[in-house]
């Protein structure tokens, strides 16, 4: 029967009308009768006014309470009165207890103004780096002086990870890298070889290469295929409250989880990095010898004078940084995850995002200071 909306639903007044069409219930509202009912009573209160003749009801469950809800449901929405008539008093009873509540619907984060969403971003932003910075504390903490700990419990787990995250994505990074220097050099070609100036396609190459391309490159795949998993990971045993369980054993979730995957990172990352720096420079050699019949021996010796010893070391110092910022993001991430399977993907697209975002930004703010 229709209630002025806002108002709790209550099946409390029984008024007798025949009017419309009318409905005998059987003896029994359970779950196996009521469906194929339910059926009947809403196409028939769809069209028109609808009465309930209660006379043979004797006892009904939880899918009866459903049942008459769903009914007054549908009045509300349709304005066809429902009626309720000839029922006991122990199924009206049972009926005046029936309420229907509004659910809150949920509150949006609105900005009255957009100095006021940017504030808020900026505060999210703020939270993200203090996060990160304290991880890198904690493992910086766990890395030297963990070992010296004598009441620390002492976990393995660094090798497994340098296979996990580093050794199964060379062939993905050595590809990708050897077909991007193969694009640029083949490009490149063109206007050296209108200029006369294909004797510098190797050490032009061979120090992009090294400096810029091959750390970039490849950090950026490990942030999509290493960071995503290790992001997944930590966030479904934060869903799965796995983390709790490791705190409640008095073990800290960064020397468990996150202090072996850091050390991998920054073992696998400068050694991933020049080896895809070498794949790149042989990707180079196959235009420089067709297009310019420069020999192997020439090719190389062109980029060992091209290049000198410091590029190395500034290459290596790129790719820990880099490495440390997938590893720390996607970490960060996955111990903060909360929710269900929904938070586990939110967690694994933003570590991504994040990552690559900030490796980009790491790599403009290497620019300046290193060249």
């Amino acid at each position: 029967m229709p209630k002025p909306p806002g108002k709790t639903n209550s099946f409390s007044k029984f008024v007798p009308n025949m009017e419309g069409s009318t409905i005998t219930l059987p003896a029994a509202l359970t779950a196996t009768t009521s469906r194929d009912l339910l059926r009947e009573c809403r196409r028939t209160l769809k069209n028109g006014p609808l009465c309930l003749d209660g006379s043979s009801l004797e006892r009904m469950d939880y899918s009866g309470d459903a049942f008459f809800a769903l009914l007054a449901d549908l009045s509300e929405k349709t304005g066809n009165k429902l009626t309720l008539a000839h029922f006991n008093e122990e199924i009206k009873a049972q009926l005046r207890a029936l309420k229907k509540e509004k659910i809150p619907e949920k509150p949006k984060h609105g900005y009255n103004s957009t100095l006021e969403a940017i504030g808020a971003k900026t505060i999210v932003v703020a939270k993200g780096f203090a996060e990160v910075f304290i991880l890198l504390n904690m493992c910086i903490y766990w890395m030297i002086c963990g070992p010296f700990d004598k009441g620390r419990s002492k976990f393995g787990g660094t090798a497994k990870q340098v296979y996990m995250l580093g050794t199964e994505a060379t062939g993905i990074c050595f590809l990708m890298v050897a077909l991007i220097c193969f694009t640029m050099a083949l490009q490149s070609s063109f206007m050296l070889k209108a200029v006369g100036g294909g004797i510098y396609l190797a050490s032009g190459l061979g120090y992009l290469i090294f400096a810029e391309i091959s750390p970039l490159l490849t950090t950026i795949i490990l942030a999509g295929r290493s960071g995503s998993s290790i992001a997944a990971e930590i966030a479904n045993m934060s869903v799965c409250e796995e983390i709790k369980a490791i705190k409640t054993m008095a073990i800290s979730p960064v020397q468990y989880l996150v202090v072996p995957r850091f050390i991998a990172m920054t073992i696998c990352t400068p050694i991933l990095s020049f080896c895809a720096a070498i794949a790149g420079c042989l990707a180079g050699f196959l235009i420089a010898f067709f297009f310019f019949d420069i020999s192997f021996a020439n090719y190389f010796q062109s980029i060992r004078d091209g290049i000198p010893p410091i590029l190395f070391l500034k290459s290596t110092v790129k790719s820990v940084v880099f490495g440390w910022l997938v590893t720390l993001i996607s970490c960060n991430k996955g111990l903060n995850a909360e929710g269900g399977a929904e938070a586990v993907g939110l967690a694994t697209t933003s570590s991504v995002v994040i990552s690559i975002s900030a490796i980009i930004i790491a790599d403009c703010a290497f620019s300046f200071i290193f060249y």
